[in-house]
């Protein structure tokens, strides 16, 4: 019953938190397939990421192991748009750009939730921020390094960007502003064109620059 109210939504047009992950996924056992859609997924256990995350950071050291992890986030997010966009109906555009946080949030990796969202794709101008709960990679981070002084949860931010640059077609970035991993309560994104950052974006523009020169 819950898949077909799922398909009445998508032809009719839904919103972002009509959305259900838990509806969409398909185990194929047989085939060792797990599927969201026309993609593959695969699950892993957050510990066995940290550790990945950390073995990079001792063998690449930690700017490298940021420019890996954003451009990991940011296919993430670009592919996980594409999912969207190309299998579900929306009410609006804005629904559309929303449904990011909803399967981001599904997806385990945090819980993610908007505050103030605004575009305008005549004039180039956008602006999305939100708070980030439960951020497994800040906690990932804790458990292996000390409370840092720049924010560190690059996939997420990684994913935030992509899946924004999907959607608007320009080159979107996003950075925390807030941190867990800076010694706050929690973490906060905030996603603008490159032109409205400072030189603060400068190791993230510089980690994604390969996927903006391919577009």
């Amino acid at each position: 019953m819950s898949q077909d109210v799922t398909e009445t939504k998508t032809q009719n047009g839904m919103k972002a938190t009509d959305f259900d992950l838990s509806n969409e996924i398909k185990f194929d056992p047989d085939k060792g397939l797990t599927t969201f859609r026309d993609s593959r997924i695969v699950l892993f256990d957050a510990d066995a990421i940290g550790l990945l995350r950390q073995s990079l950071i001792d063998h690449m050291g930690i700017e490298k192991a940021r420019e890996f992890f954003l451009k990991f986030g940011y296919q993430h997010g670009f592919s996980d748009f594409i999912q969207m966009k190309v299998n579900y109906k929306f009410e609006s555009e804005m629904d559309l750009l929303a449904s990011g946080p909803v399967i981001h949030t599904y997806e385990g990796i945090v819980q993610a939730t908007p505050k103030e969202i605004s575009f305008n794709r005549e004039t180039g101008e956008f602006y999305f921020t939100g708070t980030w709960t439960n951020s497994y990679e800040a906690e990932q981070h804790l458990s292996y390094q000390e409370v840092s002084s720049e924010p560190v949860c690059w996939t997420l931010m990684g994913y935030a960007s992509g899946w924004c640059t999907a959607f608007f077609g320009k080159p979107l970035l996003a950075i925390e502003p807030v941190c867990m991993g800076k010694g706050d309560d929690h973490c906060e994104w905030e996603i603008q064109p490159l032109s409205k950052w400072g030189e603060e974006a400068i190791p993230y523009i510089t980690a994604l620059d390969q996927f903006w020169n391919n577009d």
